[in-house]
């Protein structure tokens, strides 16, 4: 979620600005609507039907807006620039996103520049897209970046967001790039099925969010969509070659790797807070989830992370065996529980406990890194087919801090774990 519209009047600290079309093979404007949709894959932004007939926007939204439009949006002391590159473009070769496309490159990208300085203030970047996008499957760009691991979460506003000011955020690009932006093209592959909530039918606009504290310079190009699905067997392919289904490594943002809602519950006097910390963290790189945690007497708290999309699908996890996730404690000695809740439990606002920590680990948590590892058997009664989140659930009355990291699932036929 983030504020958009005011902020595009405060480009005051914007290293550059331009605005224009971001793919340059225009269409004929006498095509119509149905010409359009009727087009074969891929098609460039310009080729995207037009927005319905009886769409209404605001009168800023008519006379500044258009498509292909890209700028900035920044509040001091953060800074982006925003504009057209032609010394460094895409130069490679289509063929192998989805057969033959047809469409000459252009020779030139948009480049983005940024400065996200404190956790207080805001920034990114957006491309108005105007269009029908409910006759695609799938967006697809290409990305590099100067130095590499530059990172930023992707969303999209359709007509009533954007007036609301109120963008719908998936994730990450690196859950699309699970090695990150480098400094060669890669292609990044986004399911339009991902934007859960906006009415893809009256996409208004594309927005890169720098959600975290940091600095870069990339470019993206060759922006193009496809009514064939091109993601989604990947995934699967993925998941069955790394034997497990990573839910969340908590590295790039606020939401899981499958673009759902995570956060902390809370009753008074209990409290919980989280934050993704870079102070611990598995491996040489990344970040972890810490939990501060105070349990009273009286009341609960306790963290959560969504299987399913609000009022929406819920996640089969019936391949799956088992529930796995790293864990230390700042002191050690820390207790917890873990649960989990399916579709009924969800509507209940509640969740089956599997039991406390120190069950799947001898000698409990510790100041050092160990794997715990739940049987899904061991959460009772749930319909594994219609699963809706993860808990850790502070049941004793105690205070202190644990690190979470790389929650996964691993696969019934994994000989391993």
């Amino acid at each position: 979620m983030i504020k958009i519209a005011a902020m595009l009047l405060l480009t005051i600290c914007l290293w550059n600005f331009a605005s224009g079309a971001v793919v340059f093979a225009a269409t004929p404007a006498s095509e119509s609507a149905p010409a359009l949709a009727a087009k074969k894959d891929p098609v460039l932004l310009d080729d995207l039907p037009p927005l319905p007939n009886n769409t209404k926007l605001l009168e800023s939204e008519a006379r500044f807006g258009y498509r292909g439009k890209i700028g900035a949006f920044v509040i001091t002391p953060c800074m982006v620039g925003v504009y057209f590159d032609k010394k460094i473009f895409y130069q490679g070769e289509l063929d192998t996103v989805a057969g033959n496309t047809g469409i000459p490159l252009d020779k030139q990208s948009m480049k983005i520049m940024y400065k996200k300085a404190d956790d207080k203030s805001f920034c990114g970047a957006y491309v108005i897209l105007m269009a029908d996008m409910s006759p695609y499957k799938t967006m697809t760009f290409f990305i590099k970046g100067e130095k590499g691991n530059e990172c930023f979460e992707m969303g999209l506003n359709d007509v009533i967001s954007n007036k609301r000011e109120d963008a719908v955020f998936i994730g990450a690009v690196n859950r699309y790039l699970p090695d990150g932006v480098t400094t060669d093209w890669q292609l990044v592959k986004i399911p339009l099925s991902d934007f859960y909530g906006p009415d893809i039918s009256r996409a208004y606009s594309f927005i890169l969010h720098f959600n975290d504290v940091s600095e870069g310079t990339f470019w993206i190009d060759e922006i193009r969509f496809y009514k064939e699905d091109l993601a989604s067997a990947e995934r699967v392919q993925v998941i069955k070659k790394n034997g497990y289904f990573l839910l969340d490594n908590f590295d790039d943002c606020d939401l899981n790797l499958l673009g759902r809602k995570i956060n902390c519950y809370k009753k008074l006097p209990s409290v919980c807070t989280f934050a993704r910390t870079n102070e611990e963290r598995v491996g040489p790189r990344g970040r972890s989830l810490r939990l501060d945690f105070k349990k009273e007497s009286t009341g609960w708290c306790g963290y959560y992370s969504l299987l399913n999309q609000i009022e929406g699908k819920y996640y089969d996890l019936s391949p799956y065996k088992s529930a796995s996730f790293m864990v230390k404690g700042k002191n050690g000695g820390e207790k917890f529980q873990i649960g989990m809740a399916d579709k009924n439990w969800v509507i209940i606002g509640d969740s089956l406990k599997a039991g406390g920590v120190d069950k799947y680990l001898r000698g409990g948590v510790t100041k050092e890194w160990q794997e715990v590892i739940i049987p899904l058997e061991d959460f009772g009664l749930l319909d594994f087919s219609q699963m809706g989140s993860f808990v850790i659930d502070f049941n004793e009355k105690s205070e202190g801090t644990i690190y979470i990291d790389n929650l996964k699932f691993y696969l019934k036929d994994n000989k391993v774990n």
